[in-house]
């Protein structure tokens, strides 16, 4: 016997009006918890609604109240910790203040940052967690954005020549740290592993690593910076280039952790040994690098606190109605840890 199953008719905020004999407009205030409406009623409506399983629709709510209650998260990748950690710490801190975070990935591409950022536009969030793709050809969305009413507060990434909120470690004091480490063990020859053009946190980066040349006593040789990017096969093939060439090398600084990974595989099939052989330095204290099976020294960023921190720094943006060009940039502990 074939039995079609009846569909069951969504419940509408008009519906549940006529049952309690109250007008549509009581009804939502009620929900709101509006003072307009007598305790005494507003318990009555949430009550009913619980009992008829009625939830009241986002869209038409963010329409009456001119808010969503939603945050867009942007963010480059979700193959290493970092950034999953830094989601992990947003979407708690979110929660927790009435929020609902919708997270998208850009993949370091501009021109998917801006369809993205398109599609935040339409749907009308509140606000967006911005970790930018590199470049300044997006510069004209983000203060569209600004000017629809949409905030954005940057985490991890600064935005270079846009005064933007931002949640970031000390990235210049960071890496000369790390490159001071691996030269107090007795390394001269360290290659600088990423981009040092183009993202700032990367420009950063380099700043902090030269500096550390510098101040103990070694020459900068451009020819130990290897420019490479988030893709573990180009960092592969390009640390083997140099492994094969008369480039002399004993110690790495690693922007992030994709590359190091590529790089630490290249150098072990090399049958070079880390860190006898070659010191291995990263960002990120990423689960990725760890899968080498090798000792190695790591900037730990609190990815954690950076995105709870951007959260809250989002949410009272929001509702103080501050503008988020009102530059602050907020610094959280990094901690430089061996592995």
């Amino acid at each position: 016997m074939n039995i079609k199953k009846q569909s069951r008719k969504k419940l509408t905020l008009k519906d549940v009006a006529n049952i309690l004999s109250l007008a549509p407009a009581t009804i939502s205030k009620a929900l709101r918890d509006s003072s307009d409406i007598s305790l005494e009623t507003r318990e009555k409506v949430k009550k009913k609604c619980q009992e008829l399983g009625y939830r009241p629709n986002l869209l038409a709510r963010s329409l009456i109240s001119n808010k969503s209650k939603i945050l867009g998260v942007l963010v480059p990748d979700l193959r290493i910790s970092f950034f999953s950690e830094a989601v992990r710490g947003m979407y708690e801190e979110a929660s927790v203040k009435g929020y609902e975070c919708l997270l998208l990935v850009h993949d370091e591409d501009e021109e998917k940052e801006k369809q993205k950022l398109e599609f935040l536009s339409d749907i009308g969030v509140d606000g967006i967690l911005l970790n930018a793709a590199g470049g300044k050809n997006n510069f004209p969305i983000y203060q569209n954005l600004e000017e629809e009413g949409i905030k954005i507060v940057c985490w991890d990434r600064k935005l270079e020549d846009l005064n933007y909120k931002s949640v970031t470690i000390d990235d210049v004091h960071a890496s000369y740290q790390l490159t001071s480490k691996i030269i107090s063990q007795g390394r001269r020859n360290i290659l600088f592993l990423g981009p040092n053009t183009g993202i700032p946190v990367a420009r950063d980066r380099f700043e902090g690593y030269k500096a550390a040349l510098q101040n103990n006593g070694i020459n900068f040789n451009p020819e130990l910076v290897l420019q490479t990017f988030r893709d573990i096969e180009d960092s592969y093939n390009k640390m083997s280039s140099v492994l094969n060439s008369n480039l002399k090398i004993d110690g790495v600084v690693s922007i992030g952790g994709l590359i190091t990974y590529g790089a630490g595989k290249a150098i072990l099939e090399h049958r070079l040994s880390i860190p006898n052989d070659i010191i291995l330095g990263e960002f990120g204290d990423n689960d990725i690098v760890a899968r080498l099976g090798v000792p190695f020294y790591t900037v730990y960023q609190n990815p954690y606190k950076i995105g709870k921190a951007a959260t809250d720094l989002l949410i009272n943006l929001i509702e103080t109605k501050l503008t988020s060009s009102e530059y602050q940039n907020i610094l959280i502990d990094s901690e430089l840890l061996e592995r």
